[in-house]
């Protein structure tokens, strides 16, 4: 049979503790700090000090809603207890859509961020360009995107247009035109464009007048006679024992100048054309002449057109003989 365990037992010393040892000390607490983005809600805003176990209230500022946790706080023994309070920024979300305009935002669409309104070609703002978003959503109007107008187009002088507005639309085209026999010089139409101006530049009407042909050793065969307006055209042919240089219709241009330049012929005198190409004469056509009588003949008297337009050799030239050519020869 075993024996019981020995027992051992401790003395302590009675001890008196007094009431007051258990009496911890009120003490109040200075003015909370804030936590980001947050205020005191009511009169606690302006207080400095607050006694013990006062109990204040955190809201989230101006811009800001709560994202969460309680915003009260309780003084205690001159502490404040955490502030469980979350705020974030508010959110005023995507705007509406702006007829023939486009919305763009640079950084985001929270509180403070703004939002800028663009138009179309074509069209202007009415209205301000950037819109903010603050507490209660998006500040300001919304602009709206109007068609650009015009005023009247620039009048000119012995001319007129067509319509005739007080007020234009972008792209609409007004046309001009000349009184009598006149020629508009520009572009017959301008559009009124995204600023509001019309483009290209007005016209102007001129006298386009080209002096009368004159070409020798050429006759008139077909066009215009006495009056040589713009686009007035002329046909000549050359006589017999003349070549034509050039083409033989011309037209008269808005520069007052014929165009291509009146044809000239080859005008070697005191030659006949003997054989060769007629007009026009292109690459590798070629030319003969001869020398009248009484007249030598200095160069050759076939040429050909060379790939410069140019006639290689050049054209022959004739000289009247001298007294005394026979007896040179014979002498020779």
């Amino acid at each position: 049979m075993r024996r019981p365990s020995a027992i051992l037992c401790w003395h302590f010393p009675k001890v008196h503790l007094s009431p007051s040892s258990f009496i911890i000390t009120a003490q109040d607490c200075p003015k909370p700090v804030p936590g980001p983005n947050m205020n005191l809600k009511g009169n606690d805003i302006v207080l400095q000090e607050f006694p013990d176990g006062t109990k204040v209230t955190f809201t989230c500022e101006v811009g800001y809603q709560s994202a969460g946790g309680s915003g009260v706080s309780t003084c205690s023994a001159g502490n404040w207890s955490p502030v469980r309070l979350q705020c974030e920024r508010k959110n005023c979300g995507a705007l509406e859509a702006v007829i023939n305009g486009d919305i763009t935002y640079p950084t985001s669409t929270l509180f403070g961020d703004t939002a800028v309104v663009t138009c179309n070609a074509g069209y202007r703002r009415v209205g301000r360009e950037t819109i903010r978003c603050g507490d209660a959503g998006w500040l300001d109007r919304l602009p709206v995107c109007e068609v650009s107008k015009c005023g009247p187009p620039p009048a000119i002088a012995d001319g007129t247009f067509y319509p005739e507005k007080e007020e234009y639309e972008y792209r609409e085209v007004v046309r001009y035109t000349c009184q009598k026999d006149l020629t508009l010089n520009g572009s017959k139409s301008v559009s009124c464009s995204e600023d509001g101006t019309f483009t290209p530049a007005a016209p102007t009407c001129i006298n386009v007048q080209c002096e009368a042909p004159n070409i020798d050793n050429a006759e008139y065969i077909a066009g215009s006679l006495n009056s040589y307006k713009y686009k007035a055209t002329v046909t000549h042919q050359c006589r017999t024992g003349y070549m034509m240089i050039g083409q033989s219709t011309s037209v008269c241009e808005i520069d007052g100048e014929w165009s291509p330049k009146l044809l000239e012929s080859p005008n070697i005198d005191n030659a006949d054309f003997t054989s060769g190409s007629r007009y026009p004469y292109k690459y590798k056509a070629t030319v003969t002449h001869q020398c009248r009588t009484g007249y030598m003949m200095i160069g050759q008297s076939t040429s050909v057109c060379g790939i410069d337009g140019q006639w290689s050799p050049k054209l022959l030239e004739c000289k009247r003989k001298p007294n005394n050519y026979y007896f040179l020869i014979s002498a020779s």
